[in-house]
């Protein structure tokens, strides 16, 4: 039986290519792609990291494939907004004062009130119409 040695990161950065080619093919069950040897230990690195700290969650690889769908015509479309989870806590500090809203199955509740909408609290909390969503960080900023 072959003895496996154990490949850190900086075990990585002095393989030669086809040492890097046989890693890739052991962590990913695939023959090495076509790349410089410094895409191949990146590759090798992420592989290694993912393999002891777990991958990318399920919601982010959703978006990342939304975003990879898009035509690069240089303008992209805003991801599908995240669902948000029931209980989950938006916190927002509003003049100096921290407002918090607990994620509900069929609304909202802050100040110790059930609400329909985050726009309404938002709206509560600013004294003017605005995006409950933006207000409390949950779209993109820049619009």
């Amino acid at each position: 039986m072959p003895r496996r040695t154990y490949v850190t990161l900086d075990r990585i950065a002095d393989m030669s290519t086809d040492e890097l080619n046989e890693q890739w093919a052991r962590r990913y069950a695939a023959p090495a792609p076509n790349l410089s040897p410094e895409l191949l230990r990146l590759g090798i690195a992420y592989r290694l990291q993912e393999q002891r700290l777990g991958g990318v969650i399920r919601s982010t690889k959703s978006v990342l494939r939304q975003l990879a769908r898009q035509p690069l015509n240089g303008k992209l479309k805003s991801p599908s907004p995240r669902k948000l989870t029931i209980g989950t806590r938006l916190v927002r500090d509003w003049h100096s004062v921290g407002h918090s809203v607990t994620i509900l199955e069929d609304g909202f509740e802050y100040d110790g009130k059930q609400w329909r909408s985050l726009t309404a609290i938002a709206k509560a909390i600013s004294g003017s119409h605005c995006s409950g969503p933006g207000f409390f960080g949950l779209t993109d900023s820049k619009r």
